[in-house]
């Protein structure tokens, strides 16, 4: 019976109980699976919309919300107007105090998915937590040696990351996914698109937000403003490079071609051409793909209503008791549409504990 309690009995159990708590802290943090280890974010500006569409926030809602509600999120519908950033030019920029209020009012939170609103989810069978897991994650990042184009202003910059530091693990067996602070999607032209990102909780996450809105970059004459300020962050800074994963496009951030282009070709480029090179490049959409993002469609004169009806007739229909779901969720106040830091921050204390 001493031998059985004797301390180094006792030395091997402990450490094999906190062994099997580190695996499994570790496994659960990793995948980001389910529940409320994930927040679905979108933003709009008082009353937001795409065009002359009807009903435009309605099917927004629906689009998201019975999203959230199926795979079991958290859902944030966030008034940006009300998450001002001193000096910024551009409404883009709340995007940032926005994500960082998420964080405190998910405190159970590992993950926020933040998804434009110009863009929709097309696939609401196809669960987030699926993709961030270990086994289908390395399939979605670049190749080692990538290259990511950026053009900053007036200096373009064509920077290519070397095996395991932003896009390079061989396979699943070298894939150290606890290093990965943030899901961003290439663009071939600009670099990254920040249309639609995921961003883990953490110190790292801390420190770019804080980085995010450095007073410089919101008073920088950039096009993209925000998002060139995170490339600029990805291309000079290897702390900031080591934390994202830049995955291909169609993994969460397909572009789709309108009926302009189809017809007219751009830059004098025939559209067959256009789509050809695209889809070679893994940014156009096709059905089955999670997201199709409908990117400066609000800015787009004609097009734009008639792009958007059209993804929406293609999209796989959500399941109506979800809908149902993110309704009911919506009438007793657990979520709603453009809320503010203070509807949030009561959200906290009533739901969160």
């Amino acid at each position: 019976m001493p031998f059985l309690f004797s301390p180094l009995r006792i030395l091997l159990a402990v450490l094999t109980w906190l062994t099997i708590l580190v695996l499994w802290s570790t496994t659960r943090s990793i995948s980001g699976a389910g529940g409320s280890d994930i927040v679905v974010i979108l933003a709009s500006n008082d009353g937001g919309s795409i065009g002359k569409l009807p009903d435009f926030k309605e099917k927004v809602f629906r689009n998201r919300a019975s999203y959230a509600q199926r795979h079991g999120y958290d859902f944030l519908w966030a008034n940006i107007s009300a998450f001002p950033v001193p000096d910024a030019p551009t409404p883009h920029w709340s995007k940032i105090p926005i994500l960082k209020a998420a964080f405190a009012a998910y405190p159970s939170a590992t993950w926020l998915w933040w998804l434009d609103l110009d863009a929709l989810i097309m696939t609401p069978s196809l669960p987030l937590h699926e993709l961030l897991s270990p086994t289908v994650l390395p399939s979605l990042l670049l190749p080692a040696g990538t290259p990511i184009r950026g053009i900053i202003g007036p200096t373009a910059h064509n920077v290519s990351f070397p095996t395991r530091l932003i896009s390079g693990w061989e396979d699943a067996r070298t894939l150290d996914a606890a290093a990965l602070q943030m899901l961003v999607t290439q663009d071939e032209m600009f670099g990254i698109n920040t249309g639609s990102f995921a961003l883990r909780r953490g110190p790292w996450a801390d420190w770019v937000l804080e980085m995010w809105t450095d007073g410089i970059f919101v008073t920088e004459d950039w096009v993209f403003k925000e998002q060139d300020a995170l490339l600029h962050l990805m291309l000079q800074h290897e702390v900031v490079r080591r934390g994202v994963g830049v995955v291909r496009q169609r993994a969460l951030n397909a572009y789709p071609t309108d009926r302009e282009e189809r017809e007219t070709g751009v830059d004098g480029v025939g559209w067959l051409e256009r789509k050809t090179e695209q889809e070679a490049r893994g940014m156009m959409w096709r059905r089955g793909d999670l997201v199709v993002h409908l990117a400066g469609c609000g800015t787009i004169e004609g097009s734009c209503d008639e792009l958007w009806a059209e993804k929406w007739a293609e999209r796989e229909v959500e399941r109506e008791e979800d809908v149902r779901g993110a309704e009911e969720r919506r009438r007793t106040d657990q979520w709603g549409i453009e809320v503010g830091p203070e509807r949030l921050g009561r959200r906290r204390g009533r739901w969160m504990g």
